[in-house]
């Protein structure tokens, strides 16, 4: 008997015959639910997974902003100029995410950081920047505008840090720099409402042909930059905070640092001789490059390069730069996770060979690592450690399995 085809499964079976399959030649018989795919909606779990929902939403959004805007009102123009700038935060918060990649961030506290900042942000901003009398006439800006602004966006990532404190042990600078990053998003969808109504509402005057055009597109832009461009100078703050409170040697004083870069790139953003000049896209660039490279930097690092890092005169070598972690305090042969490795088994022959995703990096052989780092107490007892050469200069160190990241959980 022949091979068939079964479109469902998309496999052939040998020694079966398709029933859709003629004598004459190849018939494929096409179920109801492969041209109406409902029962997939209705039994397939992965199509009702939040991501799956959340793109149904993002793509219905704006058609439902526009139909409200048939009957425009005061009051309803008000209404769409947040969904609209909810819609373009949460758009960059899923690149974002995919990016950064934070392992130990949950919806929680994504929740507590959007709370928080809603509540606490335009207040403290407007109070202290009407304290200071902010301009953007003078560099000054950097203290009246930059400074305001940072502090204002770094309270809610305090407030995760200090309500999650039990877990600084297990969290990654990187993780804060994600969180900083949703606090600039809620700041910046604010600040984007607040030029929509307040400043281009106060407009007198008749405008139109070019005029009104250069507004619209102006305000159009302005709903899509201004979350991300806040959320680079917070996810910069955050990831000083997350150095402040995860590293071996706990300094707060350093999330000062962050927060002095930050306003100096805000500062210089909002600063009349550079913003909307060629030099302005200088200022973003720096903005954008510097977060990314704190993003790979913020890495969780694996315990025994960061106990070759704690050392005196051990640098640590093959991996990025991060804090140092205090060892753990089990013992290496009662660990329930120090097990040896098992050497890898070749995939049957005709098996399917798992693929990453397109945003995933290639997989990673391990890497060396000083010898000193192997041979600190509680390098071998962490569970990154699974597997060391005794007497050998250098030691393989395998990573364990990182959680879910927010997005899958």
């Amino acid at each position: 008997m022949g091979g068939g085809y079964f479109p469902n499964s998309g496999q052939h079976y040998p020694g079966q015959q398709n029933p859709g399959q003629q004598a004459g030649g190849p018939f494929h018989e096409y179920s109801f639910s492969s041209l109406v795919p409902v029962r997939h909606w209705v039994r397939d779990p992965a199509l009702r997974s939040w991501p799956v929902l959340l793109l149904v939403v993002l793509v219905c959004v704006p058609p439902i902003a526009l139909v409200l805007l048939n009957n425009a009102t005061e009051s309803t123009i008000h209404a769409i100029a947040w969904i609209f700038a909810a819609y373009f935060a949460v758009a960059w918060l899923l690149l974002l995410g995919v990016i950064v990649r934070p392992q130990h961030v949950t919806r929680a506290m994504l929740a507590t950081v959007a709370v928080i900042g809603i509540v606490t942000q335009a207040p403290i901003a407007i109070f202290l920047e009407t304290r200071l009398h902010a301009g953007t006439g003078s560099l000054l800006d950097v203290f009246t505008i930059g400074l305001p602004e940072e502090l204002a966006k770094a309270i809610p990532i305090v407030a995760v840090a200090l309500i999650w404190r039990q877990k600084w042990q297990e969290q990654a600078p990187r993780d804060y720099l994600f969180l900083g990053a949703v606090s600039g998003l809620v700041f910046g969808a604010a600040e984007a409402v607040h030029y929509f109504i307040d400043v281009l509402g106060s407009l007198s005057g008749n405008a139109n042909g070019i005029l009104l055009q250069g507004l619209t597109i102006q305000y159009i832009w302005r709903f899509l930059t201004d979350p991300i461009d806040h959320a680079t100078w917070a996810g910069i703050t955050g990831y000083f905070i997350g150095l402040a409170v995860t590293g071996h040697t706990r300094k707060y004083a350093i999330g000062l640092i962050g927060i002095g870069i930050a306003a100096v790139l805000h500062g210089l953003n909002d600063w009349n001789p550079i913003n909307s000049h060629p030099t302005w896209v200088l200022v973003t660039l720096i903005s954008v490059l510097l977060f990314l490279g704190y993003a790979r930097a913020g890495a969780l690092l694996p315990p025994a390069f960061a106990a070759a890092a704690a050392q005196p005169g051990q640098p640590a070598h093959g991996g990025p730069a991060g804090p140092a972690y205090p060892p753990a305090a089990a013992h290496p042969q009662t660990h329930p996770r120090a097990q040896p490795t098992m050497p890898a088994q070749p995939p049957p022959p005709g098996a399917p060979v798992p693929q990453e995703a397109w945003w995933q990096a290639p997989p990673q052989a391990p890497r060396p690592v000083p010898a000193a780092a192997a041979s600190h107490p509680g390098a071998a007892s962490h569970p990154h450690a699974a597997s060391q050469q005794t007497g050998a200069t250098q030691v393989t160190v395998s990573q364990k399995v990182p959680p879910k990241p927010w997005w899958e959980q």
